[in-house]
């Protein structure tokens, strides 16, 4: 007797037939046309509270990196709401184990302040990436720049179909791949710290919520949403 199984293929009209990335192993993005991306959080300098002199230096030096780069790169520029909940639920921590009553009062009047402020004014914040890609294909010598190859690459980058061939080829080219965007990484890093911008790479956790805020830019609580990205198998 035959025992039917309650699992659904995904439907040709689901989310994951339009997102441009299949998986993500060991930090590192994995595209559907088997190229690769690690994305970087970059930290601020203070500039306008540089002196001319540092200014100017801090242009040129940035100028010298971009001229250098052999491979592009995109800057992200995200601009995130003011998320302040763990501040505001150590501060109910602190109002329940307060003795005085004043204080305490004092202390959740505080707490309703900050709520209606962040509401009402809209407080935002900045947050800037650098996306590094790498290819095993990229060879610019030999690509096609026609109107064609550019539509072409369009729909394959959305194309659903990751039979088991293509996933298995991804997984044998992902050591080299991984140290191609590796030696990209550290020449990164190394021309960013000379302009006093400090990087780090986003880890697998970091990563799945960049893209779910992404995607999901009206997302209320990303805990909800990470479920459901686990329940599917993305991550």
């Amino acid at each position: 007797m035959a025992v039917k199984t309650n699992k659904k293929a995904v439907p040709d009209n689901a989310t994951q037939r339009h997102l441009a990335f299949s998986q993500i192993r060991e930090n590192v993005v994995i595209m559907k046309d088997s190229s690769a991306r690690i994305i970087f959080k970059c930290s601020t300098i203070n500039f306008l509270l540089k002196s001319t002199e540092e200014q100017d230096s801090i242009i040129m030096s940035f100028q010298r990196f971009l001229n250098s780069l052999n491979f592009p790169i995109q800057i992200l520029v995200r601009s995130v709401r003011l998320d302040i909940d763990w501040y505001l639920w150590k501060l109910k921590k602190v109002a329940v184990e307060q003795k005085n009553d004043l204080l305490q009062n004092q202390t959740y009047e505080y707490i309703e302040y900050l709520k209606k402020l962040v509401e009402v004014a809209q407080i935002m914040r900045k947050e800037f990436y650098l996306v590094i890609p790498f290819d095993l294909n990229d060879n610019i010598s030999v690509r096609d720049n026609s109107i064609f190859w550019v539509f072409k690459n369009f729909w394959a980058s959305i194309n659903n179909s990751n039979d088991v061939m293509k996933i298995r080829s991804q997984i044998k080219d992902f050591a080299k791949v991984k140290k191609g965007l590796v030696a990209r990484s550290n020449i990164i890093k190394t021309s960013l710290e000379n302009i006093w911008i400090k990087t780090r790479a986003l880890d697998k956790s970091e990563l799945v919520k960049l893209l779910t805020d992404y995607y999901n830019p009206n997302l209320e609580s990303f805990s909800s949403m990470r479920s459901k990205v686990q329940d599917y198998n993305l991550i």
